[in-house]
């Protein structure tokens, strides 16, 4: 099984990292000529990937020309920034239009998307049609901090899946419940997390920390709990994990899970003190 591998490539060279992991990961195994695969960047606001708050454009590029090899014609980059910030000037100033002209993709402003009512942990969601309907998702977070959560990463980032209303709606639940829930619900099958100088004490970014490194795996709570205790966390702290996993979303079992070096390790990042 394929859900219990993790991988991590160790470089400063964001976009033949992304093709060589992808390779040696043998994604193209799961790819179809005919899918559509949709990339769920972290483009929280209009920040270039060096502030450590949004996705790398090289990775994603990385990810975009491994699916073209493997004969994939279909691919669309979808996002929602965060509430008050505007998608489209997220995609300008973060690279992602260029990308976009470049090899010829859509972009789709998933503030815009269609959304559709799903049940999971008892609550009732409103999900993004694109993300929901894709044939293969693939997310591509950001290993950062977060304010509220401690940390933000592969389950973190599809809450960009979601419109503004239930944006806000989750920070008054708490977020860890309905973030647990949404996991349940939209579950990409290839993570790749850009941990390449993400800020790991403030998703927002402004004092990125150098690790120059990717990740990559198919079931994103269990990279979740890698990259918690990259940053020094017990994976038990991080509470959406522990919910998540309990709806069925992903594994924790860290130990158990078979973990690959590629290249030479970067020492590991120091997050701030609490």
């Amino acid at each position: 099984m394929k859900s219990g591998r993790i991988l991590v490539i160790h470089g400063d060279r964001p976009k033949e990292m992304a093709l060589r992991l992808l390779d040696e990961a043998r994604v193209g195994s799961l790819l179809g000529r005919g899918a559509r695969v949709v990339l769920k960047p972290n483009l929280l606001a209009a920040k270039e990937a060096s502030t450590g708050a949004t996705t790398s454009p090289e990775v994603a590029e990385g990810v975009v020309e491994f699916l073209k090899r493997c004969g994939v014609k279909d691919i669309v980059i979808a996002e929602s920034s965060s509430v008050g910030c505007d998608t489209r000037k997220a995609f300008r100033v973060c690279g992602y239009e260029r990308l976009a002209r470049k090899h010829r993709l859509a972009l789709v402003d998933l503030k815009r998307d269609r959304f559709l009512k799903i049940e999971a942990g008892g609550l009732e969601l409103q999900v993004s049609r694109t993300a929901l309907e894709a044939d293969l998702l693939i997310d591509l977070p950001v290993l950062k901090g977060h304010c509220q959560t401690r940390m933000s990463c592969a389950v973190k980032n599809l809450k960009g899946c979601i419109p503004d209303a239930e944006k806000r709606r989750f920070h008054r639940l708490g977020l860890h419940r309905p973030i647990a829930a949404l996991a349940a619900v939209v579950k990409p099958r290839i993570v790749v997390v850009d941990a390449l100088c993400g800020d790991l004490s403030f998703e927002e970014g402004g004092t990125p920390v150098r690790m120059d490194r990717l990740i990559l795996g198919f079931d994103p709570v269990l990279v979740d709990c890698y990259a918690a205790a990259l940053m020094g966390y017990d994976p038990g702290e991080i509470q959406y994990l522990g919910l998540a996993s309990e709806l069925g979303a992903g594994s924790m079992d860290l130990q158990g899970a078979r973990i690959r070096q590629i290249g030479r390790p970067a020492p590991l990042p120091q997050r701030p003190p609490s």
